[in-house]
């Protein structure tokens, strides 16, 4: 391929998959454990991570918030799609994060996530960014399209079981 070029965008191949899932989990894992050394490794200096009400970070900011709130319960990943551009690795899916909350109690928030990742020089992939999209009110009715399934939770990724 032309280097001057464009990448296509492509679906991960089973090893590509199978890679960045396991980074994922990596990343639920340390999250739910407060593991700042994890998270270190697992996070790009240039990441930006929007949280469900908005809130923005940047690394530093992130690994603090991880820190000190420490609300992090429990995390649950639906099926993903994972994309990919060149070294850059788009991931879509559900989650479900069981957070404390400052008063003690705790709630459940629900929705749709994108993650973008970068494989680096040494071979890793590292979160560059994250938003997260909570469930909301539909004012709208469903679509033909969303009716028929197409948009419900996740976008199905040809070839492989999701």
């Amino acid at each position: 391929m032309d280097s001057s070029r464009p990448h296509p965008v492509v679906h991960a191949d089973d090893a590509t998959r199978a890679q960045l899932l396991a980074v994922e989990e990596r990343r639920r894992t340390a999250l739910l454990a407060a593991d700042l050394t994890t998270l270190d490794d697992l996070y790009d200096p240039s990441l930006i991570h929007t949280h469900a009400p908005g809130l923005t970070h940047d690394k530093a900011q992130l690994l603090q918030h991880v820190a000190t709130r420490r609300a992090y319960l429990d995390m649950a990943r639906g099926p993903l799609t994972i994309r990919l551009i060149g070294d850059v690795a788009i991931m879509t899916g559900r989650i479900s994060n069981r957070l404390a909350s400052p008063d003690g109690t705790e709630r459940v928030v629900n929705g749709q996530v994108i993650q973008v990742l970068r494989r680096c020089d040494d071979g890793a992939w590292r979160f560059v960014s994250f938003q997260m999209t909570p469930d909301g009110a539909h004012v709208w009715p469903a679509t033909e399209a969303e009716r028929a399934g197409l948009t419900d939770t996740t976008i199905e990724q040809k070839g492989h079981s999701v």
